[in-house]
């Protein structure tokens, strides 16, 4: 199962003790110490920087129930009440992504694979899991890797997942697949050569949410939607290859004469390939309860497509030669520069006056090249006192003169009981592609939006298991979506303000984890979150037939405040405002039980469970889409090693 993580202000884990540089891990628990010999690294770590470690594979019980393939924890994302669909989050994030973006969020998170999440593996022979989840209503995810050792210094690895899950109600069925592949060798000392790719197929029918909900509330089976017959679906494949050697002068292999050696850094080149293709098709007319006021191009019909290209090189400098034994490096030093090209290809309709073919599909292109250039530099973070900071700027294209900065200093190793964390960044950037520019038989536009401007700071303290951080947000010209589903800029400023709460506690065989966190918003003019949301896990850990069975057993609980939560539009793929409802407080509880005997982990759970006792009113994550009054769910996870 892909493993989980948290990550609550920039830089800093929501659970004490977690990586904050890899989202996907867990701890790994010593209890199985047989599987540790299976280690993974990032792409970065791959390449020997400084302070990256590698990784061990998640072999734990903890969060097994959490089976959905988001490399966060699922609870905090509010959802349309079906696996597969887009989601968005509910805490607040100053800065999701730098450079180029699409869209401001990852809507799909997990279900479509990234080549930076690709894990490259190095078993000493072989490594794979299988996993497969069964739960009401037909639903179904499986999920299957292999990493196997085919020579010295070379691995390999494979992975595909796929999602087939018609839902709970109608129109609202996610069939996804993802696939990736990858390898790395060292063919000889201070050379470094990897590949990946990654292909994504995502398939959700679209609904538009309930036509009636006060009618869907009285009775379940008048399920009737806005869209009878539209779907929307995303194709991407994308492929990198890059390499890097570690240039010494006068090498030895002898520790004690290496440190005579003239160390001149690691050079590593970077070639990435991206495609992504999107499509909204709805075989009848369009629909009038979306862009009401437009006129549609084509009214019998709308089949929508865009298609995006993205190539990058990128040459990076890195100091140091960390890999050395015994090197512990005072400063790391990372200078990069990456030169990219984007074309964007959206549907061209003609004009009123203006007359084309049945057969004919036009289109328009724009083409945009961008340099990115930046440097990082950091110091030791094993050391009592730390920093770490970062720039970047942008030149030319669709992101001209973005410019990022930022950095953190830390207190306290890593092992010591009281840390402290202080971190800044600003911002100064685009908005995403999609918000600048529109084309759809729906509605089209062309905005001009002045750069959005982004400071914040914040601060954390951390104790053993606990962790407080506070963070403040100064947002000036934000953009997002309105009511009525257009992009708008807010004229002014604001301030966001967050406070949080971590805690991992435990006491004898019961243990439990904790997240809370408090968000304040100056102005409704932009994304809105509500103001109080946390999780919590309760669980029992515990051993059974002399130690060969070990399980958790207990629950899981989501709470958020009243708040009026972001609607989905369909039609371009993106979450807006709306002020016409305001959701109850939710509280979510599920209640699960997780095993493990030998390689293979199982769990059982009921999700929602209070949606039994709740006179069937629904709960609406986004409106109008009820989550289902209750779900079992049913999976399991058998790893080999041989």
């Amino acid at each position: 199962m892909i493993m989980m993580a948290w990550c609550a202000l920039p830089g800093m884990s929501m659970f004490a003790g977690d990586d904050q540089h890899h989202e996907n891990d867990h701890h790994h628990h010593h209890d199985h110490a047989f599987y540790s010999a299976v280690g993974w690294h990032t792409r970065e770590s791959l390449f020997s920087q400084p302070f990256h470690q590698q990784k061990q594979i998640d072999t734990t019980l903890t969060a097994f129930q959490h089976y959905d393939f988001f490399p966060v924890i699922k609870p905090l994302y509010a959802g349309k009440g079906n696996v597969g669909h887009a989601v968005r989050p509910l805490l607040f994030e100053p800065l999701e992504r730098q450079g180029f973006r699409l869209h401001p969020h990852k809507m799909h998170q997990g279900h479509l694979l990234t080549l930076d999440s690709v894990r490259f593996y190095r078993p000493e022979h072989v490594y794979s899991e299988l996993f497969y989840v069964l739960g009401s209503e037909r639903e179904q995810l499986f999920y299957a890797m292999h990493n196997q050792r085919l020579h010295d210094h070379v691995y390999g690895g494979i992975l595909y997942q796929t999602t087939n899950s018609p839902g709970h109600l109608s129109r609202l069925r996610a069939r996804n697949a993802a696939f990736s592949l990858s390898l790395d060798a060292q063919p000889f000392e201070g050379y470094q050569v990897a590949g990946s790719m990654i292909i994504n197929r995502i398939f959700n029918d679209e609904s538009g949410g309930l036509a009636d909900r006060l009618g869907y509330e009285e009775d379940e089976g008048r399920d009737f939607m806005l869209l009878t017959n539209a779907q929307t679906r995303i194709r991407e494949l994308g492929f990198r290859v890059e390499h890097s050697y570690q240039a010494d002068l006068n090498p030895s292999k002898d520790e004690h004469t290496r440190p005579l050696s003239i160390n001149l850094g690691q050079f590593r080149h970077a070639f990435t390939y991206h495609r992504r293709a999107f499509v909204f098709d709805e075989s009848r007319a369009p629909s009038s309860d979306f862009f009401g006021n437009e006129v549609p191009v084509n009214p019998n019909f709308t089949y929508d497509s865009t298609l995006v290209h993205m190539i990058s090189n990128e040459l990076n400098w890195t100091s140091g030669t960390p890999s050395h034994k015994g090197y512990d490096a005072p400063l790391y030093l990372r200078l990069f520069v990456s030169h990219e090209i984007i074309n964007v290809r959206m549907p061209a309709f003609p004009g009123i006056d203006e007359e084309s073919s049945e057969d004919e599909y036009l289109f328009e292109r724009q083409r945009y090249n961008q340099l990115r250039q930046g440097v990082q530099v950091a110091s030791n973070p094993r050391h009592a006192f730390s920093f770490a900071g970062y720039a970047q700027y942008i030149a030319g294209g669709y992101n001209d003169r973005d410019s990022h900065l930022g950095g953190h200093i830390l207190l306290g190793r890593e092992k010591q009981p009281f840390r402290l964390k202080l971190h800044a960044m600003y911002a100064g950037q685009e908005a995403p592609y999609f918000y600048s520019r529109f084309r759809s038989n729906y509605v089209s536009w062309d905005n001009d939006f002045r750069k959005t401007r982004i400071l914040t700071g914040g601060a954390s303290f951390m104790y053993r298991m606990l962790s407080v951080d506070a963070g403040y947000t100064l947002m000036n010209r934000a953009v997002y979506m309105d009511e009525e589903g257009y992009p708008v800029q807010n004229s002014g400023s604001f301030s966001v303000i967050t406070a949080g709460l971590t805690a991992e506690l435990s006491y004898l065989f019961i243990k439990s984890k904790h997240r809370l966190q408090y968000q304040y918003f100056g102005d409704e003019h932009f994304d809105r979150f509500p103001s109080l949301v946390s999780y919590h896990s309760l669980f029992a850990d515990f051993l059974l037939f002399d130690g060969v069975l070990h399980a958790h057993t207990g629950f899981d609980l989501r709470y958020n405040n009243p708040y009026r939560p972001m609607a989905y539009m369909p039609v371009n793929r993106h979450f807006h405002i709306q002020n016409h409802y305001e959701s109850d407080q939710v509280l979510l509880l599920d209640v699960f039980a997780n095993a493990m005997i030998s390689r293979a982990r199982l769990f059982i759970k009921l999700e929602n469970i209070l949606g039994l006792f709740s006179d069937g009113k629904p709960v609406y994550d986004i409106p109008f889409y009820p989550l289902p009054v209750a779900a079992f769910k049913f999976g399991i996870s058998w790893m080999f090693f041989d």
